[in-house]
């Protein structure tokens, strides 16, 4: 027995209908994945400066006692406070940037959702790759 085939309109209204079903999912998917990356970026900014407050008290102490070591050896503590703390800045230039970096916009866009949306206008347009 055949199985009576749908009107047109029956069709257009289930296409329609996946299609809004498609397009709330897509837009979920890129709500949870923007979700995440704020989350994950505010989790290492806490992070960050918890870290960077006990290394910046520590290294406080520590240049404080070099410095005065080698100015008790040189004479001048202007001078031992250049020589102590020159290379320190560079380390922290060079640190800055990288972090900078690391958190770039372009690392936080939502790729998932693109690559899912490219997939499904493949899908649709029937250009599906094996």
């Amino acid at each position: 027995m055949a199985r009576p085939t749908p009107s047109l309109a029956r069709l257009i209204s289930e296409g329609l209908r996946h299609g809004g079903d498609l397009v709330g999912q897509e837009l979920e998917l890129m709500r949870r994945e923007t979700d995440g990356n704020i989350r994950a970026i505010l989790g290492l900014v806490a992070r960050f400066g918890t870290a960077l407050t006990l290394v910046v008290a520590a290294l406080v102490m520590l240049f404080v006692a070099l410095v005065k070591g080698i100015a008790a050896l040189i004479g001048s503590e202007i001078l031992a406070a250049l020589i102590v703390g020159a290379p320190f800045a560079g380390i922290a230039l060079v640190l800055m940037v990288l972090g900078l970096r690391r958190m770039d916009r372009s690392n936080l866009l939502p790729r998932r959702f693109e690559r899912q949306v490219e997939k499904d206008a493949a899908l649709v347009t029937g250009r599906v790759a094996d």
